[in-house]
């Protein structure tokens, strides 16, 4: 319904206003409205309390990191969420060497400190690995670790006046954090900000909501054929 809707107001733009909007804007609000609705039903369920807590202070923090072991370059990204799942802050980055593991802890570290300078006091870091979350849960193995600098940086902004708890999310649910990561490793830009969604990452910010319900889209369950015996 939403993209007819669109594309009637599309048409109506085309025939009527001076100034043609571009494919991307009209997919963009289709994008958006849809997801704005799914955020609007949410509210009449009961949902994951790790993923929305009540406390209207949390800040959920998605990341992830991507190698690319062929083109010997690393991108990672993350995007700062309240607890009605608006977008509040976006990044994506790369680096010319590394590997996956520190692709994840760039996307930390850098996820951190936005997240610190935006003032917010209580932090869900939400992470795809299970390595790395229990890399930052046990400290006192940090400096086993191949990439031990980048875990006490991370202890260090950890340690600062706040509160910051590292959690395990499934993949599925991290699509759009997935999505920053590689188009990080595939820009010229060695950092880049989003205070608004960038486009390609629009239709994985809604599987991600739809992911949180999986009875939206689970297939219907398939009868059993009875033994003819």
């Amino acid at each position: 319904m939403l993209t007819i809707w669109w594309a009637w107001r599309w048409r109506n733009n085309m025939i009527l206003d001076s100034s043609c909007w571009s494919v991307n804007f009209v997919v963009r609000c289709i994008y958006l409205d849809a997801l704005n609705l799914h955020l609007a039903l949410s509210s009449d369920f009961q949902l994951t309390p790790t993923l929305f807590p009540l406390d209207s202070s949390i800040v959920h923090l998605n990341v992830d990191g991507c190698w690319f072991s062929d083109q010997s370059r690393l991108g990672f990204g993350g995007l700062i969420r309240d607890v009605s799942g608006h977008w509040l802050a976006g990044f994506s980055g790369n680096s010319s060497h590394g590997d996956h593991s520190l692709a994840e802890l760039l996307a930390i570290l850098e996820g951190l400190k936005i997240a610190w300078h935006l003032g917010f006091k209580t932090v869900q870091c939400m992470i795809d690995s299970m390595d790395i979350v229990q890399s930052l849960l046990h400290r006192d193995q940090a400096y086993l670790h191949s990439h031990a600098s980048y875990l006490f940086d991370i202890f260090s902004l950890v340690d600062k006046p706040w509160t910051v708890n590292f959690l395990w999310i499934d993949r599925d649910s991290n699509c759009s954090v997935d999505a920053l990561a590689k188009l990080g490793a595939l820009s010229s830009p060695v950092f880049e900000y989003w205070t608004s969604p960038p486009p390609s990452v629009l239709k994985w910010l809604l599987l991600d909501v739809v992911s949180l319900f999986p009875f939206f889209c689970s297939p219907s369950p398939k009868k059993k054929k009875r033994s003819p015996f």
